[in-house]
């Protein structure tokens, strides 16, 4: 070996690269971190094991009694046409308040949406009445030593959801997983990362997925909670939040389940919400959860309920139209949602999956779970929101 002399100070650039101890930090820095609320919620929720791969739960509501005019009434009208499809809800004897005006009309008989009755029981006269207009049943009357009259149910309506397998493998080799390295080392960093990648994937299907069934592959697909449970209560704002149509999206919302809601929001949607409310958004203290969840603030909602707001920051990297999340402000009755994993096979490291030749480690997370999203009219979504 070719012998070097040098002169004088001796500095840091005068030796070797090989001699200087890397001045590394003992750990990686995530770009983000675990925003997957939803599913940090559901994980502390009660939840029921499947006994297979499809899973069900029965639907049921109180008689209705409230509906409205087809068409315009005379005050001298005896046949009122009801909403079509709704005639069902009446029957001989029944009192029904009409309108604005509170006239009470009986129920004479019921041909599909068509009611004859007789007019003005009471003190208020026979009106006018416009289409839409109220049609409210306050109950029903019989004469004395009458039969028991018309029979009539609610019928129950039966709802399903399929479990879904989402597995996350990793592998390394055996050289990788023996050499020293900065940072907890491979597979243990992975590991950290790949539950969270999981569990991510997992808030994702349980909100967006599309529920199916593939028999020719044995291949079930969970429907998520807003692309195959809400329906009624869904609000375009494609603009600016303003206070009268979260008013009146809240209120329709918190008119059925209970009060037991939490509001995710994302990033656009949470800042409009706190400009909107003033003085009833109400900044929640550090560390405040609610199952274990980060909560934002807590508004007051309709019907005086205090209701938890979630920011949903990484909704903030999607668009604001159509169904993209950057525009959301998803409100959800916890007490109607449910998660369903499939016996054993809730969320688990499985370790050591590869097979007998290979060279290596191969270890997955796996989960095979559905989730039971009950009476579709107590959540509710608001889409759209820019500002």
């Amino acid at each position: 070996m070719a012998q070097t002399i040098a002169s004088g100070v001796v500095a840091t650039d005068d030796i070797l690269s090989n001699e200087k101890v890397i001045d590394m930090q003992n750990q990686f820095r995530l770009l983000d971190v675990d925003e997957n609320q939803f599913m940090t919620i559901l994980n502390k929720l009660p939840s029921q094991p499947a006994i297979r791969e499809k899973v069900e739960w029965l639907e049921d509501q109180y008689f209705p009694n409230l509906s409205a005019l087809a068409n315009s009434a005379t005050s001298a009208a005896t046949t009122l046409d009801v909403t079509a499809g709704e005639g069902d809800y009446f029957r001989a004897g029944d009192l029904v308040r009409l309108g604005t005006a509170g006239e009470v009309v009986e129920v004479v008989s019921v041909a599909t949406d068509a009611l004859t009755v007789t007019r003005s029981i009471g003190s208020i006269a026979a009106a006018s009445a416009q289409s839409a207009e109220e049609l409210l049943i306050i109950g029903n009357v019989s004469a004395q030593a009458a039969d028991y009259g018309t029979l009539k149910v609610n019928q129950r309506v039966a709802a399903y959801n399929y479990t879904q397998i989402q597995r996350n493998p990793f592998g390394f080799s055996g050289t990788q997983v023996e050499i020293e390295t900065y940072g907890p080392g491979d597979p243990a960093n992975e590991i950290a990362k790949k539950a969270v990648e999981h569990k991510r994937a997992l808030e994702n299907l349980f909100l967006l997925g599309g529920r199916a069934y593939d028999s020719s592959a044995n291949k079930g697909h969970v429907g998520g909670v807003v692309h195959e449970f809400i329906s009624t209560n869904v609000t375009a704002v494609n603009g600016a939040l303003s206070l009268t149509a979260l008013d009146g999206a809240m209120t329709d919302i918190f008119q059925h389940g209970t009060m037991n809601k939490v509001i995710f929001a994302s990033p656009i949607a949470s800042q409009a919400l706190s400009q909107l409310m003033n003085a009833d958004w109400v900044q929640a203290p550090p560390d405040t959860k609610v199952y274990g969840a980060n909560v934002t603030a807590f508004v007051s909602g309709a019907f005086g309920a205090r209701v938890p707001v979630i920011t949903k920051r990484n909704w903030g990297l999607e668009s604001t139209s159509g169904l993209g999340r950057g525009g959301w402000m998803l409100v959800l009755d916890m007490a109607y949602i449910k998660k369903r994993p499939l016996r054993n096979r809730n969320t688990m490291l499985l370790k050591n999956r590869q097979g007998n030749g290979i060279d290596g480690v191969v270890h997955e997370f796996l989960t095979e779970s559905s989730i039971e999203v009950a009476q579709e009219k107590a959540h509710g979504l608001l889409k759209g929101i820019t500002g």
